[in-house]
């Protein structure tokens, strides 16, 4: 394992992105599984 790097004042904001994309992404992935969840329920309840 890699030892940390040393901290870099000027590698902040790309690490703060990073942790958005990541974040945003996550979001997207449990409410797009939580849509497709639902209409399964809701067209297995109709029929």
């Amino acid at each position: 394992m890699l030892p940390p790097p040393p901290y870099d004042p000027h590698n902040e904001p790309l690490r703060q992105s990073l942790d958005d994309v990541h974040f945003a992404i996550v979001v997207l992935v449990v409410t797009s599984v939580t849509l497709i969840i639902f209409v399964l329920m809701v067209t297995l309840w109709m029929s």
